[in-house]
């Protein structure tokens, strides 16, 4: 599957002898330039570079109108504070922490009910329609336009009664700078939508579909991808909240961060010339200017990128931490496996993340564990070498 050859090895043998040599690189070592590791996106809503125009820059002030909306058959008896606290302040610290700092949410709600015209099951029926979805929230955006100011917002949210159980789920939409929510003389590309499971996500629900209206896809398996039909999470395990949002690592990867600005250049370790090198990554989720990730461009746009992860953060939850290998894959869409964890033979994805004295081998890539600490893991990477 995916090509893929993995071996455990036991006992590496060239833990401390063959590999005691090899060079400790640092971001000016000599390395290859890191633009060689930014791929071209090849699909609307997938992984590359760069992030398509229409979607929000993921650093400075990001404005979002919060409008609260119910239905005659499901008439709201929480109060607009009450379903706003399920997402908010929890998805504005999410991704202060993870951006560490540069990104800034800032929610603007305006805290009545707007009685929509139609009942839930006629919303529920547009969620997969790109207009239907946009006369949703258009409709909420008329309701609201007397006193709500649109001119300065980037996002329109619309909470919908969250004890509504007629619209199971909530999407964001991603539309364009000329086709889209229409409000005070300008046109907001982006929007979104709850639906009953915001009760079962909480707020992470609201980071997964702003995700979306940042640029990422979904890393989740959708019906139509083979995956699908063994295990919805078969992509990415545990790894990414853009994958399985209550999965025991939710923080985004390094390559989702790295696209968003939130990785300098300085801390990914591109290489794309064969060599071999001895390379120490702390955990991503640590917030320092240290080493986060080593990317290997290969062939027809994918590239192979290794990370550490710990049991720190949002991932606090995570039981099997370490190096973490997965394989990018331009050309792949939303939802049907742009980011494919790479889990050694006999491992599920959530097990994927490598421990100290574990390797794995994927088209022509060695990947070691020479040391893992509390916060790092030390590797033996060699690329492109003769067997």
């Amino acid at each position: 599957m995916f090509a893929l050859r993995l071996a455990i090895l036991a006992g590496l043998t060239c833990l401390l002898a063959a590999c005691r040599g090899l060079a400790e690189p640092g971001p000016s070592a000599g390395l290859q330039d890191t633009q060689a590791c930014r791929p071209q996106r090849q699909q609307p809503l997938g992984l590359g570079f760069p992030i398509a125009a229409d979607r929000l820059p993921a650093i400075g002030p990001l404005h979002a109108a919060v409008l609260f909306a119910d239905f005659e058959d499901a008439p709201a008896e929480r109060s607009p504070a009450e379903a706003l606290a399920i997402v908010s302040p929890g998805a504005e610290e999410f991704f202060a922490e993870l951006s560490g700092g540069r990104l800034q949410v800032q929610l603007h709600p305006q805290l009545i009910w707007l009685r929509l015209s139609q009942p839930q099951a006629h919303y529920a029926a547009g969620l997969t329609s790109f207009e239907a979805h946009l006369d949703f929230l258009q409709e909420a955006v008329d309701l609201a336009d007397a006193a709500v100011d649109f001119s300065q917002m980037d996002l329109v949210l619309v909470l919908t009664n969250p004890d509504a159980t007629g619209i199971p789920y909530g999407p964001a939409f991603t539309g364009f700078a000329d086709h889209g929510i229409q409000a005070d003389g300008v046109t907001i590309a982006n929007g979104i939508t709850s639906g009953s499971d915001l009760l079962h996500w909480g707020h992470l629900w609201l980071n997964h579909e702003m995700g979306h209206s940042l640029g990422l896809p979904d890393l989740y398996a959708y019906p139509g991808a083979a995956a699908a039909e063994a295990d919805q999470f078969a992509f990415t395990g545990e790894f990414s909240l853009m994958g399985n949002i209550f999965g025991q690592a939710p923080e985004l990867t390094a390559i989702e961060r790295w696209m968003l600005g939130w990785l300098e250049d300085e801390q990914v370790l591109c290489l794309s010339n064969p060599g071999q090198w001895e390379i120490t990554l702390t955990a991503l989720e640590q917030q320092d200017a240290q080493t986060k990730a080593i990317m290997l461009p290969l062939a027809d746009g994918q590239m192979l990128v290794i990370e550490a992860r710990r049991p720190l953060g949002y991932d606090w939850r995570l039981q099997q931490p370490g190096a973490l290998v997965y394989l990018v894959d331009t050309h792949r869409d939303s939802g049907y496996g742009p980011l494919r964890v790479l889990a050694p033979e006999g491992k599920l994805p959530g097990q994927a993340a490598l421990q100290a004295g574990e390797s794995l081998q994927y088209e022509g890539v060695s990947v070691q564990v020479l040391e893992s600490g509390a916060e790092f893991d030390r590797l033996w990477v060699s690329f492109g070498l003769p067997d």
